[in-house]
């Protein structure tokens, strides 16, 4: 599986992770963190995803905002 992460502004990143289901979505984000510094914003299809990830990364003390869009989720993550 690939990391599909790709720059979209100054400090910005987004992280598409539709078609992925746990624990991948959340894997991937941990590899994410890793490597941004700034706002990841991850996409995810996956509804156990869309509930998980911003709880687990809140509890963490990240600032997460989530949003529902179309299809998808996109949860926005401020490092």
């Amino acid at each position: 599986m690939e990391l599909k992460l790709k720059v979209i502004g100054e400090n910005r990143y987004e992280l598409d992770v539709r078609g992925n289901t746990c624990p991948y979505p959340q894997l991937f984000v941990e590899l994410a963190l890793k490597r941004v510094d700034g706002t990841l914003e991850v996409l995810t299809d996956n509804p156990p995803s869309a509930r998980d990830i911003p709880l687990i990364l809140e509890r963490r003390g990240f600032k997460v905002e989530s949003k529902k869009e179309d299809s998808h989720w996109r949860i926005k993550i401020w490092k």
